[in-house]
Order: C-alpha cells, then sequence, then structure tokens
C-alpha cells in the first residue's frame, strides 16, 4: 500500500477547501430559485462544468471499470452511446430547448403544466422512489472505492460511508444549487487531473498489449463485439440509446441543469460540449478495468479490482492526488442527487397535496428538511442492500423505474396535441410496472429495460386516443 502522510495531507486539505468553498455559496440564497435552479443565471462555460460534474462520480468510475473488467472493450459501446445521445440532443436542442422556455424546477412540475396536478404527484412518487433507490448505493460503493485506496480497513465502511454523507449534507442544504455549482467547479478541474492521471499510469504500467491479450484469450470475440457478447445484444443496445436520451432529458439532476441555464440557447449549448467530455467519461474507466484485468487476474471482485490495482501501482502523492479527485467526484454527484431527489418530495408530492401554500422561505426549509431525510435513506439503504450483479444494471433499471414513462410523456406534452392525461398515466403506470420485473422475477436488464420504454410508449398512445381530449391549452415552442 502506498498511501502515505503526504497523500492523506493532499486529501485533508482538498476536503477543507470544498467544504468552505461549499459554505460561502450560503451567502446567495435569497430565495427557492436561488435554492433549487441557481437563479437562472449558468451561463455556457459554468454550466458545461457543473453539468459534466454532477454526472461523473466515483459510482461511475467503479461500475464503468467494472464493464471493463467483466466484458472488455466491448463495454466500450456504453460509453459511445452515453455521449452520443448527449450532443445529438445538445445539437437539435430535443426537448431541452422547450422544456427551459417553460420555466420549470422539477420534471413531475412539467406534468402538472401539461396533464394534471395529481399526474404530478404520481410521477413525483415515482421519480423519488427510483431516484432515491438508484442513489441508495451509492456511498456504499464509493466507501469501498476510498478504503481500498487508502488502505483503511472495510470494517470502517459504515464510518466512512456517514463522514462523507456529513460532508456533503452540510453544504447542500445550507446552500443549495448553488454551493453545489461552486463546488462542481472545483471539482470538475479535480475530476479531470485525476482522471487523465490514472488512464495514462494505468496504460504505461500494465501495457496495451497485455491488455488486449487478457481479453482476447478470457473473452474471445465477445470481448471485443458488443453484439455478440451476452451480455449486451441488440435488445441491450436500444434500450441503452433510449435510456440515454431519457436520462439527459428527464433525469432529475440533469434536468436541473436545463432549468438553470440563462436561456433556451444556452442549455443547447451546454449538452451539445457536455456531450464530448461523456466519451471520455465512460470509455476511459473502462480501460482502467481491463488494465484491472490485465494486471490482477480473473479471480479479483469485478466491482473491487480497479482500485485494488491503483493502490498497488500508483505512488506516493500521485495516489493522494486521485483519492482527491474521487472525493471530488463523489461530493459532487451526491450533493447534486440529494437535492434533485428531496426538491421532488418536497415540490412534487408535498406541495401539491397541501390545501395551503407555502411561503417561499417556508418552502426552502421544506427542501432543506427533505434533504436530510433522503439522506438517512440512502446511508441505510447503502448499509443493508445486496446488489443482485453488476452496478451499471442495477443502476439503469432503478432509474427506468420512472424514466421509461416520464420521457413517453414528455415527448408527447411537448410534440403531440393529442396527448392528454390519460396517456400520461398509462404510460407512468406501465413503464414502472415492467422495470420492477427486473427486480421480482429476475428478467434480464436489457429485456426489462426495453419492455419498459416500449410499454410506456404504447400506454402513452393508447391512453391518449382512448382517453378525453386534454382541455389544456397547447404547448407552445
Amino acid at each position: 500500500m502506498n498511501f502515505t502522510g503526504l497523500d492523506w495531507g493532499i486529501v485533508v486539505l482538498y476536503l477543507a477547501a470544498t467544504l468552505a468553498a461549499g459554505l460561502y455559496g450560503k451567502r446567495f440564497v435569497s430565495g427557492l430559485s436561488e435554492f433549487l435552479v441557481a437563479g437562472r443565471e449558468l451561463g455556457t462555460f459554468i454550466g458545461i462544468a457543473t453539468l459534466a460534474a454532477t454526472e461523473i462520480g466515483t459510482i461511475t468510475f467503479m461500475y464503468y471499470a467494472e464493464l471493463g473488467y467483466k466484458t472488455g472493450y466491448a463495454s466500450f459501446i456504453n460509453g459511445l452511446i452515453a455521449g452520443a445521445a448527449m450532443i445529438f440532443i445538445g445539437r437539435t436542442g430535443f426537448i431541452v430547448k422547450r422544456l427551459r422556455a417553460l420555466g420549470l424546477m422539477t420534471v413531475p412540475e412539467f406534468f402538472e403544466v401539461k396533464y394534471s396536478r395529481r399526474l404530478r404527484v404520481l410521477t413525483g412518487i415515482l421519480v423519488a422512489t427510483g431516484g432515491i433507490l438508484n442513489m441508495g448505493v451509492f456511498l456504499k460503493v464509493e466507501g469501498t472505492f476510498l478504503a481500498l485506496m487508502s488502505g483503511v480497513s472495510l470494517d470502517y465502511l459504515k464510518a466512512i460511508m456517514t463522514g462523507i454523507l456529513l460532508l456533503e449534507l452540510v453544504y447542500t442544504v445550507l446552500g443549495g444549487m448553488i454551493s453545489i455549482v461552486i463546488t462542481d467547479f472545483i471539482q470538475f478541474v479535480a475530476l479531470s487531473i485525476g482522471t487523465i492521471l490514472i488512464t495514462i499510469y494505468s496504460v504505461w504500467v500494465v501495457g496495451l498489449d497485455k491488455m488486449y491479450n487478457v481479453v482476447s484469450n478470457t473473452m474471445g470475440e465477445a470481448g471485443f463485439d458488443p453484439f455478440t457478447n451476452p451480455d449486451y445484444g441488440w435488445s441491450y443496445i436500444i434500450f441503452q440509446i433510449l435510456l440515454w436520451m431519457a436520462v439527459d432529458t428527464c433525469w432529475q439532476t440533469t434536468a436541473m441543469r436545463t432549468f438553470s441555464t440563462r436561456d433556451p440557447e444556452t442549455s443547447r449549448k451546454v449538452f451539445s460540449w457536455t456531450g464530448f467530455i461523456y466519451l471520455g467519461r465512460g470509455m476511459m474507466p473502462m480501460i482502467w478495468g481491463i488494465a484491472a484485468l490485465a494486471f490482477l487476474g480473473t479471480k479479483e471482485s469485478s466491482l473491487n479490482a480497479m482500485p485494488i490495482m491503483l493502490s498497488k501501482i500508483l505512488p506516493p502523492g500521485i495516489l493522494g492526488m486521485v483519492v482527491a479527485g474521487m472525493l471530488a467526484a463523489t461530493m459532487s454527484v451526491n450533493s447534486s442527487y440529494l437535492l434533485g431527489w428531496s426538491s421532488i418530495i418536497a415540490q412534487d408530492i408535498v406541495l401539491p397535496l397541501r390545501k395551503k401554500p407555502l411561503t417561499p422561505r417556508s418552502q426552502v426549509l421544506l427542501n432543506r428538511v427533505a434533504n436530510v431525510f433522503v439522506s438517512l435513506f440512502v446511508l441505510f439503504w447503502g448499509v443493508w442492500y445486496t446488489l443482485p450483479g453488476p452496478t451499471y444494471f442495477y443502476l439503469n433499471i432503478t432509474g427506468t423505474i420512472f424514466l421509461a414513462g416520464a420521457f413517453s410523456a414528455v415527448i408527447a406534452g411537448l410534440y403531440w396535441k393529442r396527448a392528454n392525461t390519460t396517456g400520461g398515466y398509462c404510460a407512468m403506470i406501465a413503464g414502472a410496472a415492467v422495470s420492477v420485473t427486473f427486480f421480482f422475477f429476475k428478467v434480464p436488464a436489457n429485456w426489462a429495460g426495453f419492455g419498459a420504454f416500449t410499454a410506456a410508449a404504447l400506454g402513452m398512445i393508447i391512453g391518449s386516443l382512448l382517453g378525453k381530449p386534454n382541455d389544456r391549452p397547447a404547448l407552445s415552442a
């Protein structure tokens, strides 16, 4: 183990700087708009940094490296789809420009604007459920990474998880989106440095020839061709395309960046450029996973192989910078997710059910209380839940619980005049029902995901055709 006092010093210094920057953002929070969408003042460059930092975390590196370790170079298809989907949305402005023009704060809010308040509440429940379950495994995976990298015994995993959560909770509860944007910029810089260092060092130490040979010898053609790999195939690839289109437009933490930009054109530019970062976001960690396979062999845990390799090959100083970068990724993602899912509970479940509206100040307090609730659930879920398979597949399906229906309902609501409330209900219920077959009936993730998006689309179309025409005015472009 190469983790020294120098490395601990780098990590502690970084944590102190991040916490101070996050607390600094509290002074700029004067109302709900600043707390949830940073006053809608994000420009292109800050928007790119905060969107990239929000969706690139330690959990991201862990599940992508696991795919590289298990499926070799065929795993690159995941990174290519994620990047290409975001570039497409950015270049065309598909969905994001129209959503930004509506001046929303949450995705379920759209359902009240277009459909009905009750559908907004149902959507909020599904979004909060899927999102919190999705985030529920973050702390355990991230804590395992940090323990393995630093040499701390896994016996202290719960303490590490709690410490990470408390740091994120302090500045998220106090400063909301403004604090997150400030820390995201710092974390984006640290994260970029750490990612590049790991990639160069892994390839240099292990060697490209050895990486190629181990994939060829252990996996054969399936390690290079995603169409013949049993974990992928056509159904999986179609599912991933639909999933990433939905994530980029209807995932609450991503959508909050859309809602936080200055105008619709800025949101389009942010997505267009961030898509190129997403290409590296996926494929570089997969390279680490392949390097871990070549360095350690096939007997290690697929999830733990990458951090074990890094702890052995990175020298002191570099190791501390990498751990600091990964902490940057962890805090960036988790703080945004805490704010995103708590805002759904407060704005789309509690407030619509109240007969009397709350003042803006009381709404901020409600969001802060919801933030604490989500944090406690995530902590306890992470302690006792055991993943049923690869982390990436679990995250895909928990997200699909609401993404399948929301994607269909948002597209229809923005682009189809016939879309109505009945169709919205059918889409949300059908998408969620098919998604959970992954957990209760052990349906493969690709079929459960592909089936959920298909069922949601059919539900939207059939429900809208059979239901009463929507009495709400059509949404303009």
